[in-house]
């Protein structure tokens, strides 16, 4: 017989289950011990879940096949950062519209609680000091509120410094319109008093390749897609010339 003095505890456990799950919890704090083994078996020892790790490792043995056609064999190594930080502190771009409260922390620094240019150094460097404890002995260039020319000879010596190994891009565009339905970024003039467009394919060419781009914005996803688009058509051009080559040669 059980115990009187128990049931107000099972019944306080019950009530703090889900709804969901309430039966489930009432059959395991109501069951002996003999009906816990029957009731472990009819829930966590049915066929679908003897199968999980069969298909965890099918999954595995899949994923390596595939994974190893672009994985490159030879490693590189990330030996420069470009860090381009579009705030423009204390002017929000025309089409973003923020609520109080919002989220204004940049690299967990609040633009409004020093002067604009200090906030936007301080941005810089804390963003900097991140990226260090990854890989400190890469070379680190910053832009804070760019023009295009400024962001030209950035990429420019990135590429420079990196020669054949990898170049990390870093955008924070939280300070400018969202990018075009062109895959469009933008920076500014050098009055500060217009948005200007850069696109991705000036942008890539820039900054040649390996390259990895980390796209800190709104609406990012814009952006990727036009570049895949871009990849997908330099690529058919890659092969269209492979074949007027190919057929030059036969002639």
């Amino acid at each position: 017989m059980e115990d009187p003095g128990q049931k107000p505890q099972r019944q306080q456990a019950v009530q703090i289950v889900p709804d969901v799950h309430r039966a489930v919890a009432e059959q395991v704090l109501m069951a002996g011990p003999s009906q816990l083994s029957r009731l472990h078996q009819r829930l966590f020892c049915e066929e679908r879940h003897d199968a999980g790790d069969d298909l965890a490792e099918r999954h595995s043995q899949d994923a390596g096949g595939l994974v190893s056609k672009w994985r490159q064999k030879d490693k590189l190594k990330t030996t420069a950062v470009a860090l381009v930080l579009c705030l423009n502190i204390g002017v929000d771009p025309p089409d973003v519209i923020k609520i109080s409260p919002c989220a204004r922390l940049e690299c967990w620094v609040d633009p409004l609680s020093m002067q604009p240019a200090k906030a936007l150094e301080t941005i810089g460097k804390n963003l900097q000091a991140q990226y260090e404890r990854w890989q400190p002995r890469a070379k680190y260039k910053m832009h804070l509120d760019p023009t295009m020319d400024d962001v030209k000879k950035l990429c420019v010596s990135c590429r420079r410094t990196a020669k054949n190994e990898r170049v990390l891009f870093h955008y924070n565009g939280h300070g400018v319109p969202r990018p075009t339905v062109n895959g469009e970024i933008w920076v500014f003039n050098s009055r500060y008093t217009q948005y200007i467009p850069l696109s991705m394919y000036e942008l890539q060419s820039w900054m040649g390749t390996p390259c990895i781009y980390v796209l800190d914005c709104s609406a990012a996803g814009l952006i990727i897609n036009n570049f895949k688009a871009m990849i997908e058509q330099r690529q058919q051009q890659l092969a269209l010339q492979q074949q007027q080559q190919q057929a030059a040669a036969a002639a």
